[in-house]
């Protein structure tokens, strides 16, 4: 026995409409890793510091602190980066300690004698002199007259960084803070020293 025939209603010869699509969903950006955030993009490409090219007799003559250094850092730094004896750099930490912080001025009044760096530092007295001379001759220590009381008048002595050192020190430091990737950074206006030292009272 056949099944009757079906029957088609208007709505079955209507067109049917077809669903849209969903639009599609972008794709998700992929997670940092736990505990490192993203390096933002520099805003002005980085500027290689480049030293000053100094001759023989400006690299030994001192150096001039700028704004935003420290002489004790920069005297420190520039021993342990220099190449002179040990005794010689025992000395100068050891006249570091009587110095003046922001301008390495020996008073004459509290200036230790050579018996005294003797006994600070367990050298012979002889041994203190020739390590006085040896940082003399690399530009660490110089004489400059005393202006401002009560020791006016008088001449005393003085730490120093020599200009060359100084030079490698602002350039090692320049890498070392510069972003990775990136050039190290030319020092600022900022960065110039105050005042310039009296290299012509610096003993040779």
């Amino acid at each position: 026995m056949t099944s009757p025939a079906r029957c088609f209603s208007p709505a079955d010869m209507a067109p049917r409409r077809t669903r849209p699509n969903p639009p599609a969903q972008p794709a998700p950006a992929a997670a940092a890793a736990p505990g490192r955030q993203p390096e933002p993009a520099a805003a002005h490409p980085a500027e290689a510091y480049t030293p000053r090219t100094l001759t023989p007799a400006e690299a030994l003559a001192p150096g001039r602190i700028g704004k935003r250094e420290r002489f004790r850092n920069q005297f420190q730094h520039g021993l342990r980066r220099s190449c002179m004896h040990p005794h010689a750099r025992l000395v100068a930490l050891t006249l570091l300690g009587y110095a003046n912080d922001k301008t390495g001025l020996l008073s004459p009044t509290y200036r230790p004698t050579v018996k005294q760096l003797a006994d600070h530092t367990g050298l012979l007295p002889a041994q203190v002199q020739v390590q006085l001379q040896v940082l003399t001759q690399r530009g660490w220590l110089y004489s400059r007259p005393i202006a401002a009381d009560p020791c006016a008048g008088t001449t005393g002595l003085c730490l120093a960084v020599p200009a060359g050192v100084l030079e490698q020190l602002r350039a090692a430091r320049a890498k070392e803070t510069a972003p990775r990737g990136e050039a190290p950074v030319s020092a600022t206006p900022a960065d110039e020293p105050d005042t310039p030292p009296t290299p012509g009272s610096a003993r040779r």
